[in-house]
């Protein structure tokens, strides 16, 4: 039933939610290769912050039929800060669906570049591989099998605000900005270039900065409360989750699907008190990429015992 309340929003957020996909192994990129992928997921919070979003999506839809119906309108101070920790919840955690397109190129042994545009941010990434093992070199392409671990940095600016902060339809959101740190473990298993599976556990820092106001006036320039209707200047967030994926493909075109779930972690202090933002966080997603024919590798760091 929840979920059902959220689909307007999930729906007016297309390509401006939070992004928490993969797409990517941790078998780096080749020095002058280069990869571009396209890809859709589905930021899903689950728990206190649904809650949260569900009520006061609820009570702004409800401000907005008396405002237009030109009814008097008395916002109690226990409705403000409804209508604030929600619009506070869709401005740290937006929900929606996400489009993406990430450009990656290996730049030297085990190391890849990546820059990821997802509607509404831009993030650059880093990938460096410190563990490979595997068949020897001569092996067969369909039968090559080899194990890499990765670590990997990762920075994201939201350049634009997302439409779903205006789902509680009586608030205002002005000079908003995001910041997002990431770092997450690439672990991966592959067979060949045909089948691969992997893992990404990561941890997100986010710091938003908002100007925000709970007073928008209606055609007739009636305010909608008088009440203090500020929001704190920065609001953090931390995500902690991990990535579970597998990737099928041949050479040139290759097709992920994976499933992020994780904890976010979100304690605002409004009207003098923290406010729990937090909650189970789940985001889908899946992509196709598609790579140039430099694909294969030079001396790996660090190469296993021959099979025998």
């Amino acid at each position: 039933m929840r979920f059902l309340l959220l689909l307007p929003v999930l729906l007016l957020g297309a390509g401006c939610a939070s992004n928490l996909s993969t797409l990517q192994t941790a078998r780096p990129l080749a020095p002058g290769q280069v990869q571009v992928s396209l890809g859709a997921g589905a930021f899903l919070p689950v728990g206190n912050l649904l809650d949260v979003v569900d009520l006061g999506i609820d009570q702004g839809k409800q401000l907005k039929r008396d405002i237009e119906d030109g009814e008097s309108v008395n916002l109690s101070e226990a409705d403000q800060q409804r209508l604030l920790t929600a619009g506070t919840a869709l401005a740290v955690a937006p929900p929606g669906i996400v489009n993406e397109l990430m450009i990656r190129a290996g730049v030297a042994e085990n190391l890849d570049l990546g820059l990821r545009y997802s509607g509404i941010s831009l993030r650059l990434d880093a990938k460096y591989r410190f563990l490979h093992s595997g068949s020897p070199e001569g092996a067969s392409e369909h039968t090559r099998r080899s194990f890499d671990m990765a670590i990997g940095l990762g920075g994201s600016r939201h350049i634009f605000k997302s439409p779903a902060l205006d789902a509680l339809k009586v608030v205002e959101i002005k000079d908003f900005s995001r910041y997002d740190v990431e770092v997450p473990l690439y672990i991966s298993w592959d067979v060949g270039d045909i089948f691969k599976l992997y893992a990404a556990p990561k941890y997100i820092f986010s710091r938003t900065s908002l100007d925000q106001a709970l007073i928008n006036y209606a055609e007739q320039g009636k305010p909608v409360t008088g009440f203090d209707a500020s929001l704190p200047a920065r609001v953090n967030s931390h995500f902690a989750g991990s990535t579970l994926g597998l990737s099928l493909g041949y050479k040139y075109v290759h097709l992920y699907a994976e499933l992020t779930g994780g904890y976010t972690f979100c304690e605002p202090q409004l009207f003098g008190a923290k406010r729990d933002l937090g909650g189970a966080t789940f985001y889908p997603a899946v992509g196709l990429a598609f790579r140039n024919g430099a694909s294969v590798e030079r001396q790996p760091m660090r190469q296993g015992p021959a099979k025998r």
